[in-house]
Formats: structure tokens, C-alpha cells, sequence
């Protein structure tokens, strides 16, 4: 697949280089007449301001992609959370870590329940805790985008102060990993 920000940029400059050329053609066919008509002005307005309108368009490609997976996202982070809460309430009640391999055994051991768009974009979560001290929620993703599918999204639980301090992180690219 191209790079979006090269296509986009390509077709840019492929269409300033035709308005370009397009000046040329209107050029020399006003050398002839000492100066342009409105009609030929109207035109020359017209053409820039399509070239104009595309180049942004093309531009706004990308940003428009980007939000587009992190909406799709979206679904992932919000079902991670929920299952973050529950392993909070888990080891306040049991003073010990879940360990929970897919969302069936989520959804029995924690009471947590996937919403279908959370389901056809997760392709495992897992639930483990491999020190005392730390619980890890990770989720590989699915059905998304080739930027982040197969890409494992991570959220990571230490007890502090009384509660539990939860950090999100993964081999996801950072655009697409939650701040908080």
C-alpha cells in the first residue's frame, strides 16, 4: 500500500504543475491579443481556485485516516477500561491478580461484557500478572487498519496510594495509544 502522505503530495504537486502549465497555454494565447478577456479571467479564477480546493483535500487525506482508526480504536481502549475496572474491584475484594485468557473467560471470571464492535476488533485479551505487584490487560487488534493490526495494545496496573495506577502502552504506534 502507498504511503498516503507521498500519494497526497504527489497529486499535489501534479496539479500546481498543470495549473502551471495551464498558464502557459492561456499565455501564449493572449500573446496575440494585447489583454485577457473577462471570460479568460473568470476561467484562470475558476482553475486556481479547483487546484486549490483539490491540493487541500488531498492534504486533510491522512488526518481524515488517522481519526478514522482511532475511532475504530476507540472500541479496543473503552473495552480494556472496563475490564480495568473490574480487575480493580477484583483485587480490592480478593487482595490478588485475575488470570484470564480471552474475552469468554473475562466475561465468567470478571462479569465484564464485550460490546460486538469491541469483540470483532480485539482478536485476544488476556488478563496475566507475572509480579506481585502489576496486572497486565493486553489485547492484539484486529479488523482496524494494517497500521495497528496484529499490533498488541497494553495496559499495565501498579497499586498506589490505595488504588491501582493504570498505563497504557504496546507495540501499537504511539499516535494510536491512549493518553490516559
Amino acid at each position: 500500500m502507498a504511503n498516503p502522505n507521498s500519494l497526497a503530495n504527489g497529486i499535489i504537486w501534479f496539479l500546481l504543475l498543470s495549473l502551471l502549465l495551464a498558464f502557459l497555454i492561456i499565455g501564449k494565447a493572449r500573446m496575440k491579443s494585447a489583454s485577457m478577456s473577462k471570460i479568460d479571467l473568470i476561467v484562470l479564477v475558476c482553475v486556481i481556485c479547483l487546484v486549490i480546493g483539490m491540493a487541500t483535500a488531498f492534504s486533510l487525506i491522512p488526518h481524515q485516516e488517522r481519526e478514522l482508526i482511532k475511532g475504530k480504536m476507540f472500541e479496543v481502549t473503552n473495552a480494556m477500561s472496563n475490564v480495568a475496572r473490574a480487575v480493580t474491584a477484583y483485587n480490592q475484594e480478593l487482595d490478588s491478580w485475575p488470570h484470564c485468557d480471552g474475552v469468554i473467560a473475562i466475561q465468567d471470571s470478571l462479569g465484564v461484557t464485550f460490546r460486538k464492535e469491541a469483540i470483532d476488533r480485539i482478536g485476544s485479551i488476556t488478563v496475566t500478572s507475572l509480579r506481585t505487584k502489576e496486572v497486565i490487560i493486553t489485547a492484539t487488534i484486529k479488523g482496524i487498519d494494517s497500521r495497528v493490526d496484529g499490533k498488541n495494545l497494553t495496559l499495565t496496573g501498579k497499586p498506589s496510594k490505595g488504588d491501582i495506577l493504570w498505563v497504557w502502552d504496546g507495540t501499537v504506534p504511539s499516535t494510536y495509544v491512549p493518553k490516559k
